[in-house]
């Protein structure tokens, strides 16, 4: 998983399962080298001059509460190749090399059976037990460093590899590309308490090993607040603890998106304090509250058809419910502004409602694909209870007067008219009010919406023909 310094969410992950595609690259046989080249691949997709001018599959537009339309990027642009932090299950010469070529910046700790032969003797490569007297009384006054200089080339640029001892008295290693201006051997201040009770403390530092550890650290507090989540309960199925696991860390992004948010770099309308922000207890609880507050047939995430409340429903139930529900939610989200505008009425021109723009052979269409139902649903013109459906709206719509006599189709006809466009029952989200406030249009509104249409159908014609 490839996680940013300052955040805990993932910017990419890995899947270790049968259904990975097993074959790695030529020369990266270890699972983790192979797993870097992979990421690294996907980073470079990323990076701003290996991009086209035109990126607009990476932004999306989301309406925001107030009536405007934010837009957002979907994943971070890199300005330049990042630097990269990792354990030692992710190290090797190979892999410095190919970091090095592509002028990305690495800095890993290095495993015992990975560390270049040309300088294994002069580095820690030794197991140190706790009662070993060599670990406390061999200490150096600078840490053990190597560098070399790789000349730039034709297809790959210039770059540094250096190796780093942890500290004097360990036998861990820091392997590392494009990462040290210097290594010297410092002491760095620690601390725990307060007042009467802080105790301070020096340990052994070096440049190399605070750029592992200050980065990552990110890793560690991700654990830590995953085992703070404690989403967990005894199971013989050993299957459950993956997707628990799975489910914490999905509650930990949550958690820093929401905070990321309350930053304000999003939107400044959305900045909140820091000491008004909700902890990431208080967050769990308010999370946990809206778990179980919810019904998974209102269908308003990703995922909820294939909940159990959904399948097991009666078909009939699952067809006028959901589907109706999730039809309502896309009109909501639709008109991003409110009233009789003419960016609305352009969006309206494209759904199938308004498309055949007056065109009498697709709106023959629209009539002969009304057909009968088993439901009943208020007709959007009138508002009677009627049966007749147009399959290509899926709207209800009247084909008989209130007594059931042939009325030429008045509302099918009157409610794919152009000009009707703004009275219909399922107009109401234009106008930002319930269905239940609703009435019928009658003869003077229809004649005032109908000036309003043919205002708009002007000046977007007047439009078109400005840029023609």
């Amino acid at each position: 998983m490839l996680y940013d310094v300052s955040r805990r969410y993932p910017r990419h992950y890995i899947h270790r399962h049968k259904l990975t595609d097993k074959r790695r690259p030529p020369g990266f046989n270890q699972e983790g080298p192979a797993e870097i080249v992979q990421m690294v691949k996907e980073i470079d997709k990323l990076i701003q001059k290996n991009r086209d001018s035109q990126h607009d599959d990476m932004f999306m537009s989301v309406p925001h509460p107030s009536g405007k339309v934010v837009r957002y990027q979907k994943k971070a642009i890199f300005p330049r190749p990042p630097h990269l932090v990792a354990d030692n299950y992710f190290s090797g010469e190979h892999v410095m090399d190919f970091i090095g070529k592509k002028g990305y910046g690495m800095t890993c700790t290095c495993r015992r059976d990975r560390i270049p032969k040309p300088i294994k003797d002069y580095v820690h490569h030794e197991k140190v037990t706790n009662y070993d007297l060599k670990a406390k009384v061999m200490r150096f006054q600078n840490p053990i460093t190597a560098i070399k200089q790789v000349p730039a080339t034709d297809s790959s640029k210039a770059y540094t590899k250096t190796f780093v001892s942890f500290q004097s008295t360990g036998p861990t290693n820091i392997a590392g590309v494009n990462n040290l201006p210097s290594c010297q051997l410092y002491v760095s201040k620690k601390d725990r308490g307060r007042k009467d009770d802080k105790l301070v403390w020096g340990i052994e530092q070096n440049e190399g090993r605070e750029t592992y550890l200050g980065h990552y650290f990110g890793i560690d507090i991700a654990d830590h607040m995953i085992q703070n989540a404690n989403i967990w309960f005894i199971s013989w199925r050993f299957w459950h603890m993956p997707y628990l696991h799975a489910l914490s860390m999905g509650v930990l992004a949550a958690y820093d998106m929401y905070n990321e948010c309350c930053d304000g770099d999003l939107d400044p309308d959305w900045k909140i304090p820091q000491k008004k922000r909700m902890s990431f207890a208080v967050f769990r609880q308010q999370l946990s509250k809206q778990m179980l507050e919810y019904d998974p047939s209102k269908l308003m995430y990703m995922g909820d058809e294939m909940s159990r409340s959904v399948t097991q429903a009666h078909k009939k139930r699952k067809t006028t419910g959901g589907a109706r529900q999730q039809r309502n939610r896309d009109e909501e989200g639709y008109y991003n502004e409110g009233g009789m505008t003419l960016t609305n009425f352009v969006k309206a021109m494209e759904m199938p409602r308004l498309s055949h723009d007056g065109d009498l052979s697709m709106l023959h269409e629209h009539l002969a694909s009304i057909n009968k139902k088993s439901n009943q649903k208020p007709c959007e013109v009138c508002g009677r209870s009627t049966g007749w459906e147009c399959d290509i709206c899926k709207k209800p719509m009247c084909t008989t007067d209130g007594k059931r006599k042939w009325n030429g189709a008045q509302c099918a006809v009157t409610f794919h008219n152009p000009s009707f466009w703004g009275l219909a029952l399922s107009d109401v989200h234009l106008h930002r009010i319930k269905k239940e406030e609703w009435r019928p249009p009658t003869s003077q509104m229809m004649k005032r919406n109908q000036d309003k249409v043919a205002a708009l159908r002007t000046e977007l014609m007047r439009l078109r023909s400005a840029d023609d």
